[in-house]
């Protein structure tokens, strides 16, 4: 992928089309930095033959449309004593008792929620 340099667009375009593209210094020369629209404008002219830009619904007209099932599953006894937990803010319950384990991080409090639903053990310190 490009680090958006014209130095690098370059290597490609020369390694495509090396007679279009034939020297750096003059390919920096006329696009350089990019900051003029009309430059942005000629570069986008030069380089439109070698760009394919193609979409899945465009080529394949035979894709059903996507279907989307949602499976609702009960959390388990464990889960929902940690989702407790996290949500009442008891990180006694949250590190078993143990003292001087390593606190789990509470601060973003729908993450933890989320991991808590997706498995609990992500939770550091349960």
């Amino acid at each position: 992928p490009l680090q958006n340099t014209t130095t690098e667009l370059w290597a490609l375009l020369t390694f495509l089309d090396p007679d279009l593209f034939p020297s750096l210094p003059a390919f920096l020369e006329e696009f350089g930095t990019l900051t003029d629209a009309a430059q942005v404008e000629r570069l986008n002219t030069r380089i439109r033959p070698y760009l394919l830009r193609r979409q899945k619904n465009d080529v394949e007209k035979s894709l059903t449309p996507l279907e989307e099932t949602i499976v609702w599953v009960e959390m388990t006894l464990f889960q929902k004593r940690t989702y407790r937990a996290i949500l009442e803010g008891e990180r006694e319950l949250l590190v078993g008792g143990v003292t001087g384990a390593a606190l789990p991080s509470l601060v973003n409090l729908q993450m933890e929620l989320r991991k808590c639903c997706n498995h609990p053990y992500l939770i550091k310190g349960v």
